[in-house]
C-alpha cells in the first residue's frame, strides 16, 4: 500500500515577485506626486493677476474712448445744427429796411457783434395774415457762452416787443462776426453812408463770417449774400438831394409790396 503523499509548496513560490515589488513602487511614487506645490500656486495666482490687471487697463481705456466719442458726436451735432441753421438764415436775407417805431432799421446791421438782419421764407399756410418777412438777431452773451438768436415776426414794431428766444450754440468762446465786402468791416452799414437814403441802408455786403472756438477748437464760418450791386447804383445816381423812395416796412405799404419794386429797379 502506498503512503499518502502530501504536496508542500516550496519556500520560493511563496515569495513576491520582483516584478509586482515595482508595480507596487512604481504606484506609490506616482500617488505621492500628484497636486501642486505651494509655490507652484502662487505663481499661478501671480500670472492671473497680471493677466487680469492689463485687461482691465484695456477695458478702461475702451470706455474712456467710447465716452469720448459720445461727447464728440454731441458737439459735432449741435455745430451741424448751428451752421444749418446760419445758412438757411443767410441764404433768405432780403435788402429790405425794417423800423421799430420811428428808428429806421437797416436791411442787415451788425455792431458790437450783433448781427441782425431781414430775411424771407415764412409760410403762412392757413393764410392767416402772417409776413412773409422775419427780423432775426444773433447775439452772444460772454457770461453765458451761448449764442442766441432772437426772432421778431414784424418788420414794423414798437420797443416794447419781445422776441422769440432759442439757444443757437452753447459753451462758445472767442465770437467775433465780421462783414466782407470785400474787406473786412467789423460794422454794417458803414458809418460814412447817408443814413436819410433808404436804398443805401438796404445795401448788403457780399458775405459775413462767424468765427468762434469751442472745446478748444477753432471755427470760421463764412456765408455768402445777395448781390445788391443794383442797389448802391441806383442810390448814387439818385445822390443829388430828391428824398430816397426805398419803403420801409410798416410805413404806407406792405413790405412784399415795396420788395417788389426794389426788384424792378434791377438794371
Amino acid at each position: 500500500m502506498k503512503a499518502d503523499s502530501v504536496y508542500l509548496p516550496s519556500i520560493q513560490s511563496q515569495r513576491p515577485s520582483p516584478l509586482i515589488k515595482h508595480s507596487v513602487a512604481t504606484v506609490h511614487i506616482r500617488t505621492s506626486k500628484s497636486g501642486f506645490t505651494l509655490v507652484e500656486l502662487l505663481v499661478a495666482i501671480s500670472i492671473f493677476a497680471i493677466l487680469a490687471a492689463m485687461g482691465w487697463k484695456v477695458f478702461d481705456h475702451l470706455n474712456k474712448v467710447k465716452e469720448r466719442n459720445i461727447v464728440h458726436e454731441a458737439n459735432l451735432s449741435k455745430l451741424q445744427d448751428a451752421y444749418l441753421q446760419m445758412q438757411r438764415d443767410t441764404l433768405q436775407i432780403m435788402p429790405i429796411n425794417a423800423a421799430v417805431e420811428s428808428d429806421v432799421e437797416p436791411a442787415l446791421s451788425l455792431n458790437d457783434a450783433r448781427l441782425s438782419f431781414t430775411k424771407s421764407g415764412v409760410t403762412d399756410p392757413l393764410k392767416q395774415g402772417f409776413s412773409p418777412y422775419e427780423r432775426i438777431e444773433y447775439q452772444y452773451s460772454a457770461q453765458d457762452k451761448k449764442i442766441y438768436r432772437l426772432k421778431y415776426t414784424e418788420l414794423y414794431r414798437v420797443s416794447s416787443t419781445q422776441p422769440l428766444s432759442s439757444v443757437l450754440l452753447d459753451d462758445v468762446e472767442n465770437y467775433e462776426v465780421i462783414v466782407l465786402n470785400p474787406a473786412e468791416l467789423s460794422q454794417w452799414p458803414d458809418p460814412s453812408i447817408d443814413n436819410n437814403n433808404q436804398k443805401l441802408k438796404a445795401v448788403l455786403p457780399r458775405g459775413v463770417r462767424i468765427q468762434f472756438s469751442k472745446g478748444g477748437v477753432q471755427y470760421e464760418w463764412l456765408f455768402s449774400l445777395m448781390n445788391t450791386d443794383y442797389l448802391a447804383q441806383s442810390a448814387t445816381s439818385s445822390a443829388s438831394g430828391q428824398s430816397s423812395s426805398e419803403p420801409v416796412a410798416g410805413q404806407g405799404q406792405s413790405v412784399g409790396q415795396g420788395f417788389s419794386q426794389q426788384s424792378q429797379t434791377i438794371p
